[in-house]
C-alpha cells in the first residue's frame, strides 16, 4: 500500500473524476444533457473540477456521452455496479487520488471543492462532504490507497459508497450551505436549482 511518505505521491497532482452514469429514470431523459442557465449539467460539473484540480480529468460511467473539454473516459472496474465501480476505475489510473463530483449536484461551490482538495493534500485520506442527510460520497476525494478496499467491496457485492466511508476512516467536511447538496433527480429539481442559483 502506498503511504504518504512516498515522494512520488506527495508531489503528485490531484485528478478529477466526473461521475456521469445512471439511467436518469426519475428525470425521464438524460439529465447529463439537461440545461441549467444555458449549460448542461455535465459541463457545469466538469468546469468546476477543472477549476480546482491540477491533474487529469476523467469521466466515469458516461458510455457514449461526450463532455466538452477533452476529458478521457474511464471504464468502471465492474460494469453496471454503480458509481463505486466508476470511482474504483478512476483510482486505477490516478497516481495520488481523485476528486469526485457527480453531474447532478450543480450547486456545489468552488470553495467547497477547494476545501476538500486542501484537506486531502494535508491528510492523503478519504475526504467527503457531510450534510444534514449524512455522507455525500460523490462529493469527495479518494486517495489511491483506498483502491484495495473499494475493489474488495465490489467483489463482495457491496455497491454503496455510503457504507464504505466509515470503514475507510473518511474525514468529514461539513457543507456550508445546505442548498449546495441539492440533487437534480427529477425535472422539478432542475427548476428549483435554477431558482436557487438565481438567488445566489
Amino acid at each position: 500500500m502506498t503511504t504518504t511518505t512516498d515522494p512520488r505521491v506527495a508531489g503528485a497532482r490531484v485528478d478529477g473524476l466526473l461521475v456521469a452514469g445512471g439511467r436518469s429514470r426519475r428525470f425521464g431523459r438524460d439529465k447529463r444533457r439537461a440545461l441549467l442557465e444555458g449549460r448542461t449539467l455535465a459541463d457545469i460539473a466538469m468546469s468546476k473540477l477543472r477549476a480546482v484540480v491540477d491533474g487529469d480529468l476523467w469521466v466515469a460511467g458516461a458510455g457514449t456521452f461526450q463532455v466538452s473539454g477533452g476529458a478521457a473516459l474511464v471504464d468502471d472496474l465492474d460494469a453496471g455496479a454503480g458509481p463505486l465501480a466508476g470511482i474504483a476505475g478512476g483510482l486505477m489510473r490516478t497516481r495520488r487520488g481523485v476528486l469526485v463530483l457527480p453531474c447532478d449536484a450543480p450547486l456545489i461551490t468552488l470553495d467547497t471543492l477547494s476545501a476538500i482538495v486542501r484537506t486531502a493534500r494535508r491528510s492523503d485520506a478519504v475526504v467527503a462532504l457531510r450534510s444534514a442527510r449524512g455522507w455525500e460520497p460523490l462529493v469527495a476525494f479518494y486517495p489511491k490507497s483506498a483502491f484495495p478496499q473499494l475493489a474488495a467491496a465490489l467483489r463482495e457485492g457491496q455497491r454503496s459508497p455510503h457504507r464504505l466511508l466509515d470503514r475507510l476512516g473518511a474525514i468529514a467536511l461539513r457543507v456550508g450551505r445546505t442548498q449546495e447538496t441539492w440533487n437534480v433527480n427529477r425535472i422539478e429539481d432542475l427548476a428549483a436549482a435554477a431558482q436557487i442559483a438565481g438567488r445566489a
